[in-house]
């Protein structure tokens, strides 16, 4: 097995160790249609009040620019529906925002992921 397949392999199988549903592995190259969509996005106002988003676009679409030298981009994802259920007759509350933090849960097991 060549090194890149084998960086690759080892990768996935530990992300999926960790308990991440998916990993996957790009290029680190411009997001041309990505970018097309995410400006399209924001020029309609679709981020309501998430004025983030429209902050530092090209590092956004470009991860070079992010991370001068980036050869490759690890996606991981991890669900995180809560698994306690909503009272019946109360009101409805997000399900992101009833459960844990997701920004807490994926951030923990990211910095796992980082000490591998």
């Amino acid at each position: 097995m060549t090194g890149s397949l084998q960086h690759t392999g080892f990768i996935k199988q530990a992300s999926a160790r960790l308990g991440f549903d998916f990993c996957g592995i790009a290029k680190a190259q411009y997001l041309n249609e990505d970018a097309r969509r995410l400006e399209t996005w924001l020029q309609k106002g679709m981020h309501g009040n998430m004025d983030y988003m429209q902050k530092h676009f090209e590092l956004r679409v470009d991860p070079q620019k992010l991370v001068p030298g980036a050869k490759s981009v690890i996606t991981l994802l991890i669900n995180y529906y809560p698994e306690i259920q909503q009272a019946a007759g109360v009101p409805k509350i997000s399900k992101y925002a009833y459960g844990q933090d997701y920004h807490e849960v994926i951030r923990k097991k990211l910095n796992e992921f980082l000490q591998i």
